[in-house]
């Protein structure tokens, strides 16, 4: 039995780019553990919505446990970091911490859970999200400071597989190691995809999909990164926020 960690920016980033093979390794007898470095507090509330914006953070914490039970997780664990809130239309932004603040936190917790496979976001933090970025960076800083010890397998989500170049979402700077048709634990993804109420609109919006369960993903892909690719010296990792050194191109600070 082997013990997964899926590393996320906000609640349904794993369930969307990686649900399928989540539910599978549960599915193998693995055991999942699910961290989310925000509560997806400055995202939008659904429509209609699911309450106050105030309260935001406290019902996306509710879908995402609905989402981990749905997926089979043993744990779902949450950072304190507050995810900037915007309105729809506006870019996204990643959270106000310090390298060192985000990289420390996420170390914490890798170390208490020591995942034999650990998970996260690409290189290019899918659709260019400034958070899913500064999320793929802290991981690595996170995994330096935990050297020498390392996962055996380290994983990126939504990697370039080819059937899916043409796909908003693919890290085009992550050639896949692993392409997998999730059609049999399908019903698990869409179930946990079902959970996330608030975010409901914002799928239908950006998928054109009629229902949750037609923009569900039914093929993912993943890259395998080696040890030392991974512990790699990387340039600019100094802060997050408004700050961030880590921009998708042609983006204005």
């Amino acid at each position: 039995m082997a013990r997964l960690l899926a590393i996320a920016a906000h609640p349904d980033d794993e369930t969307g780019f990686a649900g399928g093979f989540l539910a599978k390794n549960v599915a193998e007898g693995n055991e999942l553990y699910l961290l989310e470095a925000t509560r997806g507090e400055g995202g939008e509330v659904g429509d209609p919505p699911v309450g106050p914006k105030s309260r935001l953070g406290e019902f996306r914490e509710q879908e995402m446990r609905c989402a981990a039970a749905a997926l089979g997780a043993v744990e779902v664990r949450f950072l304190d970091f507050i995810d900037p809130a915007i309105e729809i239309g506006e870019p996204p932004l990643a959270i106000a911490a310090t390298m060192e603040e985000y990289a420390s936190a996420l170390a914490a917790q890798i170390a208490e859970i020591r995942p034999d496979i650990l998970i996260t976001h690409g290189t290019n933090g899918e659709y260019g999200h400034p958070q899913h970025v500064y999320t793929h960076h802290a991981v690595r800083e996170a995994l330096r400071r935990l050297a020498p010890w390392f996962p055996r397998d380290v994983l990126t989500w939504c990697a370039s597989a080819g059937v899916n170049a043409e796909d908003r979402i693919t890290n085009r700077d992550d050639p896949a190691d692993l392409t997998l048709d999730v059609a049999p634990w399908l019903d698990r993804k869409v179930a946990a995809m079902e959970c996330h109420k608030s975010q409901h609109a914002m799928f239908l919006r950006n998928s054109k999909a009629a229902r949750v369960q037609d923009m569900v993903r039914k093929i993912e892909a993943f890259r395998r990164w080696g040890r030392e690719e991974w512990l790699a010296p990387e340039e600019s990792t100094s802060t997050g926020g408004a700050s961030s050194d880590w921009r998708v191109p042609g983006q204005q600070k």
